[in-house]
């Protein structure tokens, strides 16, 4: 699954930046430089960004060896910060460190009380068993394969309006991998498609824990910030979409790396 969502990754963020683009250049925004920068301009950038470039291969190599698991590399990145801001940079002092601490509890705190009225939300559901009818209302329309997938990523996008992610996953998982598996796709290309389509939910209104998160960061209100990704959720949905209908895209590397 890490493999697969390689080159999905690199497609997503290909769309995106071209959303950027059509958008910065419809409205006209100045560029931030009035020159590309030179050889020595990048170097001293990339030395200037070195210790944040660095992680992520930490966190890939950490994961590959088993050093972390998923969930405790979160904890490693908050002990890495926390090495970079007082050993490497020298700026995190005392203060910033508990004005930090506030502000992060203060957002994990709302993004756990979303969580917490998502899954009674995902109770419910569960409890009326809509999913299944769902599924079955899903096979009486067609039984083809990319058909199937793109009413489900379809479904799991809009309940991400309502549900959290992580609820979602662990609430649909088990009804569509097994129709999934029926009608012959692979498990693996399934998983991508499900989890980017779960994933778009924590960026939407009502209930996104990112947007709300983004939002605190960056002081700006719900309705603003919507608006303003409308552009960037459409390109995520389209290659959504684009990836149900490419398998061998998304399975290329875990066939290369794993045969």
């Amino acid at each position: 699954m890490f493999a697969a969502g390689l080159i999905p990754a690199l497609m997503l963020a290909t769309g995106l930046s071209i959303a950027v683009s059509i958008t910065a250049r419809r409205r006209g925004y100045p560029p931030e430089r009035d020159r590309r920068p030179t050889l020595a301009e990048a170097g001293h950038a990339f030395r200037g960004g070195s210790w944040a470039l660095l992680f992520p291969v930490i966190l890939l190599v950490g994961l590959r060896s088993g050093v972390f698991t998923p969930s405790e590399i979160g904890a490693a990145a908050v002990v890495y910060a926390l090495f970079v801001g007082v050993a490497i940079y020298r700026r995190l002092t005392g203060r910033s460190f508990i004005e930090a601490l506030e502000v992060s509890l203060g957002d994990i705190g709302a993004v756990i009380f979303l969580v917490a009225l998502s899954a009674i939300f995902g109770y419910g559901i569960v409890l009326e068993r809509i999913p299944e009818l769902v599924s079955s209302a899903m096979l009486g329309l067609t039984d083809n394969l990319y058909a199937v997938m793109a009413l489900i990523a379809t479904f799991t996008i809009l309940a991400g309006f309502v549900v959290d992610a992580t609820v979602l996953i662990i609430m649909l998982t088990p009804i569509f991998l097994p129709l999934i598996r029926s009608l012959g796709g692979d498990p693996v290309h399934f998983g991508i498609v499900f989890i980017i389509a779960a994933t778009i939910g924590n960026f939407t209104p009502p209930i996104g824990a990112a947007m709300y998160t983004v939002c605190s960061i960056l002081k700006v209100k719900v309705g603003a910030y919507t608006r303003e990704s409308l552009p960037l959720l459409l390109s995520v949905f389209l290659v959504t979409l684009l990836l149900v209908f490419l398998p061998g895209v998304v399975l290329f590397l875990p066939k290369l790396m794993f045969r």
